[in-house]
Formats: structure tokens, sequence, C-alpha cells
């Protein structure tokens, strides 16, 4: 499973009323998925716990789509680039 996907799997994973809603990479986090700060919380724990990383000081409210987690992602954890 690619990085993008397991971003996908996580956010879906730990939000309430998504549904069938399309999550891609071009999602917004709070304007179309209505995540707010504990939503964003849980997804923060639920990709440390994914990845087996720490998360600590990710800013979540910079990060607008699922595209920029992915980015983020990838920038701080080079590792993960390879999930690609």
């Amino acid at each position: 499973m690619q990085l993008e996907e397991r971003v996908i799997s996580v956010i879906r994973s730990n939000l309430e009323d998504c549904g069938n809603v399309e999550i891609t990479s071009s999602t917004e986090l709070v304007k179309e998925l209505g995540i707010d700060s504990f939503g964003a919380m849980m997804i923060v724990l639920g990709l440390a716990d994914e990845f087996s990383i720490n998360l600590e000081e990710l800013d979540f409210s910079r990060l607008k789509t699922v595209q920029d987690v992915v980015e983020n992602l990838k920038e701080r954890y080079p590792q993960l680039q390879t999930l690609q």
C-alpha cells in the first residue's frame, strides 16, 4: 500500500461521519471532511501509530489537504518515501 493510501486509511478510520465520502489527495481536511481539533489529534496519533514515528511537533492546522499531510510526512521522515 502506498503512503497516500495509508494516510487516507488512517484519516478514514479516525472520522466518525465520513461514510462513503471519497477521500483523495486533494480532499480538504477541514472544509470537506469537517475535521476539528479533536479529530486532528486522533489522526496525528493514528499516523504516529501506523508509521511508528513521533509526530508531537506536527502542526496539523497548517495542513489543508491529504496531499499536504503526505508531503509533510515525506519531508520529515524520508524513510516513508520508499512506500511510494
